[in-house]
C-alpha cells in the first residue's frame, strides 16, 4: 500500500543526502555542510506525507471487515480525501564558489588514469651484434619491414646508420594497448655519445620523426693529492684519476721533467681537474681540463696553472708567471722505460759496438708517440734499418727523429704541419729492432745529439696586467684545490 501512495523514500532521501556529502568533500568535510542542505533533506521528508502507524492499522482492519461482510468489489483509492499538508518546494542546495570548476578538474584527472592504464610506451634495449644493420636488428624484434624502413628514412636525415659498432645499444619503442593483441613500433633512440643521442618518433599520421637529444651537463673540480710508490700513471690510476687526464698530466711536465730519472718513489702529485657530469650522473669521457697541477720531487715543488690569455691562447705557468713549454718536450711518448741511451754500445742484433745515436724508450705495441715540438713534417715511410720513420724540422735549426714505428696516424705524410703533444704514430719493432719500442734522436744542424744533455730555452713569460690577472688565478685555484681536496674543512693556507 505504501509504495502505490507515492514516491518511495530512498527516492528522494538519497539524492538530498548525496548533495550534502559532495558538497562536504569539497568543502572540507561532512562537519561543513550548510544548514540548508540539512534542511532540505527535512523538507523532503515532510513532503512525502507518511501517514501515522496508528491510521494505517486502522485502515487495515476496516478494509478485512468489508471483505467478509460485502460482495467483493474493484478496490477504489481516493487521495483527495487524504488531509495532507501542502508539498513544500524543494530549495537547491546553494554551491560555493568554484564548485563546478574542481568536479570538473577531478573528472579530467580520472579521464587521464583510465587512459594511462590502458595506453602506455614499453622499451626494449638492443644490442648491435658483430655484423648487424639497423634493418636487421628491427625486424628481428618483430617490427614491420615497412615501418622499419620509414623509421630508418627518417633517422637517415641526421644519422648514418652505417656507423652503428659492435656493442653499442639501441633503445627500441613499443606502444601497447590492451585492446590490440600486438604491441605497435613507435620509435627508437640510438645515443651518439655519453650526452647526445637521435631519437626517431611515430607521428599520429604514422609517419616517423627524427629529433636529436643532448643531455644536461654541469661542471664539477675534482681535486686529487697523493704520493708515487710505482709510477705517476700506475698510482694516480688507482687513485682514481681518469687515464685522459693522467695522460694530459704526464704531457705537461714532459717539458721540464725527466720521467724515466728524476721522479723516485716517495715523490707526490697533486691535481685539480674539471669533471664533467650529465643530470643521470654519467661522466662526460676526455672531457675537462687541469686547471692546476704540482708535482713534488726530491727537493724541489713544481706547480703549474692553467690561463688562458685575451686571445684565447692556452698554456700553464708556474707561480711566477713562467711558461711550462719548451721548444721540445723531454719525453716524446706515454710511461715508457728508458731501456738505452745515447753513445757507443754493443748492438744487440749486429753484435758489435756501434754509436747509438739516440735513446730508446722501451713501451707496449701500440703505445702513442707524440710530436715532441710544433713543426713540418720532412719524411713519414720507411727508412732503411729504422724501419717505419717520421722526422720533423722544427724552428732555429732542431729535427726530431722517430724509428721503428708500428705505423703512423691518419694524415701523417711529408709537409704535414704539426702541433707539440700531437700523436704521429705508434710504438712498434719494424726494421732492425728486437722488440716494440721507439728510438728518438734530437739533431741540431743534421748532426745526432744526445737528447739528455740539450738545453733549450723556456718558453714565454707573464708581465704587467697580464701578470696581474694570472696572479689573482693562482690564488682561486689553490682555494678551489684546499676546498675540493677537504670539502667539509675550512680553507687552509697553501705551502704553494
Amino acid at each position: 500500500m505504501f509504495r502505490r501512495r507515492g514516491i518511495g523514500l530512498r527516492h528522494v532521501v538519497f539524492p538530498a543526502l548525496a548533495l550534502g556529502m559532495i558538497y562536504a568533500c569539497v568543502s572540507g568535510g561532512p562537519e561543513q555542510i550548510p544548514a540548508t542542505v540539512a534542511d532540505s533533506a527535512s523538507n523532503v521528508l515532510m513532503a512525502a506525507a507518511v501517514p501515522a502507524p496508528d491510521k494505517i492499522q486502522a485502515e487495515h482492519s476496516q478494509g478485512l471487515k468489508s471483505a467478509f461482510d460485502s460482495t467483493p468489489v474493484a478496490p477504489s483509492y481516493t487521495y483527495a480525501a487524504r488531509a495532507e499538508e501542502p508539498t513544500k518546494p524543494i530549495a537547491p542546495a546553494p554551491q560555493p564558489a568554484g564548485l563546478s570548476k574542481q568536479l570538473a578538474s577531478i573528472q579530467t584527472g580520472i579521464t587521464k588514469i583510465l587512459e594511462a592504464s590502458s595506453d602506455f610506451v614499453d622499451q626494449k634495449k638492443v644490442e648491435v651484434g658483430k655484423g648487424d644493420t639497423l634493418m636487421d636488428i628491427l625486424v628481428r624484434n618483430n617490427i614491420p619491414r615497412e615501418e622499419a624502413y620509414s623509421a630508418i628514412q627518417a633517422l637517415s636525415k641526421v644519422y648514418d646508420p652505417r656507423d652503428l659498432k659492435d656493442g653499442r645499444e639501441i633503445t627500441v619503442f613499443f606502444h601497447r594497448d590492451p585492446s590490440i593483441a600486438d604491441a605497435k613500433f613507435s620509435g627508437l633512440r640510438i645515443e651518439r655519445d655519453t650526452v647526445n643521442s637521435v631519437v626517431v618518433n611515430r607521428e599520429d599520421d604514422g609517419s616517423f620523426k627524427v629529433n636529436q637529444e643532448a643531455k644536461t651537463v654541469h661542471r664539477e673540480l675534482k681535486a686529487i693529492r697523493g704520493k708515487i710508490d710505482n709510477s705517476l700513471y700506475v698510482d694516480a690510476e688507482a687513485a682514481g684519476v681518469p687515464d685522459s687526464v693522467i695522460l694530459e698530466l704526464i704531457k705537461l711536465y714532459s717539458f721540464g721533467v725527466d720521467f724515466q730519472r728524476e721522479v723516485q718513489g716517495g715523490d707526490t702529485y697533486e691535481v685539480l681537474y674539471e669533471e664533467y657530469i650529465t643530470d643521470d650522473g654519467s661522466v662526460v669521457p676526455g672531457k675537462g681540463n687541469i686547471v692546476y697541477a704540482q708535482l713534488g720531487l726530491t727537493g724541489r715543488m713544481l706547480p703549474l696553472y692553467r690561463y688562458e690569455d685575451k686571445l684565447g691562447s692556452v698554456e700553464y705557468f708556474d707561480p711566477s708567471g713562467q711558461s711550462a713549454k719548451k721548444p721540445l718536450m723531454k719525453t716524446p711518448i706515454d710511461g715508457a722505460r728508458l731501456s738505452s741511451g745515447f753513445g757507443m754500445r754493443r748492438h744487440p742484433v749486429l753484435g758489435y759496438n756501434k754509436m747509438h745515436k739516440g735513446i730508446d724508450f722501451a713501451a707496449p705495441r701500440g703505445t702513442p708517440i707524440y710530436a715532441a715540438g710544433d713543426g713540418v713534417i720532412e719524411k713519414a715511410g720507411r727508412f732503411s734499418s729504422y724501419g717505419n720513420y717520421v722526422r720533423i724540422r722544427h724552428r732555429a735549426g732542431l729535427e726530431t727523429a722517430y724509428a721503428h714505428m708500428n705505423g703512423f696516424r691518419s694524415g701523417i705524410h711529408a709537409g704535414t704541419r704539426v702541433k707539440q703533444g700531437q700523436v704521429i704514430g705508434y710504438v712498434g719493432t719494424t726494421g732492425r729492432s728486437t722488440g716494440p719500442h721507439l728510438h728518438y734522436e734530437i739533431m741540431i744542424g743534421g748532426k745526432q745529439v744526445n737528447p739528455a744533455g740539450v738545453k733549450l730555452a723556456g718558453g714565454r713569460s707573464l708581465g704587467g696586467k697580464e701578470l696581474k690577472s694570472f696572479k689573482s688565478i693562482v690564488n682561486q685555484r689553490n682555494a678551489e684545490f684546499d676546498k675540493a681536496a677537504h670539502p667539509t674543512a675550512p680553507a687552509v693556507a697553501s705551502a704553494r
